[in-house]
């Protein structure tokens, strides 16, 4: 009598299920644990936030300073994600970056008042909120396919987050403060496309056939903590196709970051500084053929993004 095997009697089968049934409750365990660790990690930001004491002026700064400096590496390490292109990501990301200066240029004044300390501290409490947002959008662009695979670049991703934290705990002396606070804020930042006449004469333009060099300018705004002696600010130029620019007698390099880890960067600028004034640094782009597309300039100092912008060119 011929035997006809069912899902009951197919061992082969029953087995294929037990461990589609483990992978799935496996799953479902990291995700959990996953929750649970950001659950923490939100709450503990939180209660740090709530408990800052603004009767010590300086304590205070000290740990605003901090906070800002956490959401930026934050805010910085969650870009590095972004693989899809969304206009108002583009926006959401100007707009934090403007507050983190904001809150910055506030921090870096020689004398603080009770109002600015809780202006600043209401600020980053808005920032925080401003980069989990960012992060959510972002979550929501991203098409993934595979879950594991999530759950992998997750699992990494933690296990970065906590040995940076790590590393950030070790690293907290006096000489690191003073190295954040007398990092500079840019002002009056500018990217000009020229076209050089025959006679010599400059005169801007966005086209991308008549342009001959670019030319980047911006103001360091008075930084009391800031020593006068010799500084750097470093450059990272990206053209159109998203490729780091360099350019004749130039000197790029890699630059370590505080949140990004090491980058390259396009040429530094060295110049004398002196305490507590504002300065013009520019510098120009020049002998290298222009195509059409929008061009982003990052400026750096103390490990730190403290500039960015754009220039499109028809």
């Amino acid at each position: 009598m011929e035997t006809i095997e069912t899902p009951e009697n197919n061992p082969q089968s029953n087995k294929r299920k037990e461990h589609i049934i483990i992978g799935v409750l496996a799953a479902l365990l990291i995700g959990s644990l996953i929750f649970n660790f950001y659950q923490h990690q939100s709450n503990k930001a939180e209660k740090e936030l709530l408990e800052v004491d603004l009767a010590d002026t300086e304590q205070a700064r000290i740990v605003l300073q901090n906070q800002l400096t956490s959401l930026t590496e934050e805010f910085e390490a969650s870009r590095m994600d972004l693989e899809a292109k969304d206009s108002l990501l583009s926006q959401r990301d100007a707009e934090i970056f403007d507050k983190q200066k904001e809150i910055q240029n506030i921090l870096n004044k020689s004398e603080l008042s009770d109002s600015e300390l809780r202006q600043a501290k209401r600020m980053i409490n808005a920032l925080n909120a401003d980069i989990t947002r960012f992060k959510q959008e972002i979550a929501s662009l991203q098409k993934k396919n595979d879950s594991l695979l999530v759950v992998n670049d997750t699992l990494r991703y933690n296990q970065f987050k906590m040995s940076e934290k790590v590393v950030k705990e070790q690293a907290k002396s006096e000489a690191t403060e003073q190295k954040m606070r007398s990092t500079f804020s840019v002002s009056n930042y500018q990217i000009t496309g020229l076209r050089v006449r025959n006679s010599g004469k400059e005169v801007e333009t966005d086209k991308a056939k008549r342009i001959d060099k670019m030319r980047v300018s911006f103001d360091l705004d008075p930084n009391e903590f800031a020593e006068s002696g010799p500084k750097e600010i470093f450059i990272a130029i990206y053209k159109p196709d998203g490729t780091l620019g360099k350019f004749k007698d130039a000197s790029p390099g890699e630059l370590e970051t505080w949140s990004l880890g090491k980058i390259e960067y396009s040429d530094k600028v060295t110049f004398d500084y002196t305490k507590g004034t504002r300065q013009n640094i520019s510098f120009d782009w020049e002998e290298y053929d222009f195509p059409k597309g929008t061009y982003k300039i990052d400026l750096y100092q103390n490990g730190l993004k403290i500039g960015q912008k754009s220039l499109s060119l028809r």
